[in-house]
């Protein structure tokens, strides 16, 4: 798919030399494996966030979880189902050194809106396209 040309020369204009470790979020909100999906629904609820990575009892990360996965379960399900059942173990990564535009192209290559930030196999941070806005 690819970014149009004209966003990706404004990407070029605005936020060149930028890192994703100079507006990635460090303080990263989990949810472990074995939570069901009616507490991931509280976690969406209160911290407003469309996807987690999950951890698994090591505390490694071992996916990822969104909304999208929650609704595509009947509500009467949620309290009996474990976010392991329902989470992409495909993990889409970027590290803190990588540029923002190579991070957008990224996610619009992977059509997602939250990259992990990986360093030496450990969580660092997480970078969401809604960043981008509060930037400059």
């Amino acid at each position: 798919m690819g970014m149009n040309r004209k966003f990706r020369k404004l990407l070029n204009e605005q936020l060149q030399g930028m890192t994703v470790g100079d507006i990635m979020e460090t303080n990263v909100i989990t949810i472990n494996e074995d939570a069901t999906l009616e507490q991931l629904y509280s976690l969406i609820s209160e911290y407003h966030h469309p996807g987690y990575p999950v951890v698994n009892k090591e505390n490694k990360i071992a996916g990822v979880i969104s909304y999208k996965d929650l609704f595509r379960v009947k509500r009467e399900d949620w309290n009996r189902i474990r976010v392991k059942e329902r989470m992409s173990t495909r993990l889409v990564c970027v590290s803190s050194g990588d540029s923002v535009i190579e991070a957008v192209e990224k996610m619009t290559e992977e059509d997602i809106g939250r990259l992990l930030v990986m360093e030496d196999d450990k969580l660092v941070g997480i970078f969401r396209v809604a960043l981008l806005w509060m930037v400059r």
